[in-house]
């Protein structure tokens, strides 16, 4: 998957967005309903800046996992839109083509 996580000052496309954060749906397309989902920020969601590296692997763990959020996913009925591949590399969601 690629994205655009945040707006430089100098970007290489200054004009498109940033694509955060991330919904993710889990979808059962025979009974067009969601079956659960996840956001994922790419920061903090409370615009904390970490000053250090992690010490170890479980912070740099719980770092990652305090991204993540369990609400914030579309409930109920959704209707999945179809599969459109690129061209390039048909295995590649790219959400930065507009």
């Amino acid at each position: 998957m690629r994205y655009k996580a945040w707006q430089p000052a100098s970007a290489l496309h200054p004009t498109r967005t940033v694509d955060s954060p991330l919904t993710f749906d889990l979808v059962d397309t025979w009974m067009n309903r969601s079956l659960g989902g996840c956001q994922y920020h790419v920061m903090h969601p409370g615009g904390r800046n970490y000053e250090t590296f992690p010490v170890n692997a479980f912070e740099s763990e719980s770092r990652r996992l305090a991204r993540f959020f369990r609400m914030g996913h579309t409930p109920g009925t959704v209707q999945a839109p179809p599969e459109t591949p690129g061209c390039e590399f048909p295995f590649t969601l790219d959400l930065r083509a507009p």
